[in-house]
């Protein structure tokens, strides 16, 4: 990713609303999948500028790896300190040293997703548990996924092969974000008619105040709802792995 779009990341992540949004719904998995343990270890693989940090860190010890220099070098900005940068899929820790891997939009980055899944299995303790979420529906696929360098999108389906074949077993899986489903789809058809490219890595939207309030709003009552139900669509696909 560009190093400008670091910067709009970075920024976006403390108001935008499906940064906020996004961020509620993962704590709801990560504390259905501690299952109410305490001061445990956290791998948080691809951790970017930090956004997910601070909620982490309530539930325990946090260790974050990332690629990219420019992602590093906002998380020190930003006072973070446990942060290791990495090359490929290897990662420089003890087997069985973690209780919990997280990744959020990470998977669709990486080109050998089961030796991935196989490295996080490692250094997983054998009660150890994965959250992750990941770009949802192949048909979703345009000009923003190419520019992110996406290697795929997800089904749940699509998530619990590749689970398997890690040596996970998945616990629960959803789609989220719900609402904006309709929204993507409108504006990715809209720019495939029109011939306009993206010309930002992460196509924020911006929106007044008063709508970018009432989205997250949305999808607070939908991380709520997550306790409950599972969703069957949505622009994200949010899973619970579970060491077998």
């Amino acid at each position: 990713m560009k190093k400008t779009e670091y910067a709009r990341m970075e920024e976006h992540e403390k108001n935008y609303w499906w940064h906020l949004g996004r961020l509620r719904i993962i704590k709801t998995y990560v504390t259905r999948a501690l299952q109410e343990k305490q001061k445990v270890k956290i791998m948080n693989v691809g951790c970017g500028t930090g956004g997910t940090i601070d909620m982490l860190e309530k539930f325990g010890t946090v260790d974050n790896v990332d690629i990219s220099e420019d992602a590093i070098k906002y998380m020190k900005q930003n006072g973070y300190t446990r942060i290791t940068k990495v090359d490929d899929i290897k990662l420089p820790f003890k087997n069985k040293s973690y209780d919990m891997v997280v990744a959020f939009d990470v998977l669709e980055h990486i080109e050998n997703q089961t030796g991935a899944m196989k490295e996080w299995n490692r250094i997983l303790k054998d009660d150890g548990v994965v959250v992750i979420t990941v770009p949802a529906y192949q048909w979703l696929w345009s000009d923003h996924d190419k520019s992110l360098y996406h290697q795929r999108r997800y089904t749940t389906g699509r998530i619990k092969q590749v689970a398997a074949e890690g040596g996970f077993k998945v616990e629960k899986k959803s789609y989220a974000i719900v609402f904006s489903l309709p929204m993507v789809v409108g504006f990715r058809y809209l720019n495939k008619i029109t011939g306009k490219k993206v010309d930002s890595e992460t196509s924020y939207v911006e929106v007044p105040k008063s709508v970018n309030w009432l989205f997250k709003q949305f999808l607070y009552f939908e991380a709520f709802m997550h306790n409950f139900v599972k969703f069957p669509f949505g622009t994200t696909v949010v899973t619970i792995l579970r060491k077998k």
